[in-house]
């Protein structure tokens, strides 16, 4: 009896180690706070999903002059996505930085702001040393917000294959607020050009969230601005926007 104790306290003993050995992985992190606004009392004010036919809402559209933006439907395989239309950056030039396409009116303070966006990246033609570093650490499409003008905003985008990055200009400087890594979102994976991805991004008072395909990947305070316009922004690349959703409360 006295044995059979020894063994079984000995299985224990293992098993406990065995548990605490598989603890020691890398944690993904998927939450990262609860929603800061109550979403059921929010109203959509605005809603684009540049149809290439509607011309009804193309006069909202102001850009910084930075790059080149145009709407147009699926005229090739490489549009697959865009059926009935996409909002298009057809600039690489590395001169046209945070370049960014928004609204004019209205302004929001406390909304969620979408977007289903992809990097565009020729992967046929082999890159130079710097369009490789560009691709893997800095290019990126994302989502511009309280807006006061065109040196002065938030924006939440994709940042090359290794991440993404919430920042802030402010007086036509640029600040870092938070930039997460991809190991700590999309279970790791690599943000893949000319793959779809929905970006989401939901401010109320000082709380700002990010969202990446539903998962939260930044939560963080800031009151550098509480009211201005929306939009959208590229950096360093070519990109497709499917739609805009605006949702104020």
């Amino acid at each position: 009896m006295k044995i059979l104790k020894s063994v079984i306290t000995y299985c224990i003993f293992i098993s406990l180690i065995a548990v605490s050995a598989g603890c020691t992985e890398k944690i993904i992190i998927k939450e990262v706070a609860a929603p800061p606004a109550p979403v059921a009392n929010s109203r959509v004010i605005f809603f684009d999903e540049f149809d290439s036919q509607d011309t009804a809402l193309r006069n909202v559209w102001r850009s910084n002059g930075k790059a080149h933006w145009v709407w147009q439907g699926q005229t090739d395989s490489m549009l697959a996505g865009c059926e009935n239309g996409c909002l298009k950056q057809n600039s690489e030039d590395i001169r046209a930085l945070n370049a960014v396409m928004y609204v004019a009116t209205p302004q929001i303070s406390n909304a969620t702001i979408k977007t289903k966006t992809r990097i565009k990246y020729d992967t046929s033609v082999s890159p130079t040393q710097e369009e490789l570093k560009n691709l893997r650490y800095f290019i990126g499409t994302g989502i511009v917000f309280r807006m006061v003008d065109e040196n002065n905003y938030y924006m939440f985008r994709l940042a090359g294959e290794a991440g993404c990055v919430l920042g802030k200009m402010v007086n036509g400087e640029w600040i870092d607020i938070q930039n997460p890594r991809r190991l700590d979102f999309l279970e790791g994976g690599r943000v893949k050009p000319n793959n779809w991805y929905r970006l989401q991004v939901k401010v109320y008072g000082n709380n700002i969230q990010c969202f990446i395909n539903d998962s939260p990947v930044i939560n963080v305070s800031d009151n550098q601005f509480s009211v201005g316009r929306f939009g959208l922004c590229t950096f360093k690349c070519f990109a497709d926007f499917e739609f805009i959703e605006v949702s104020e409360y």
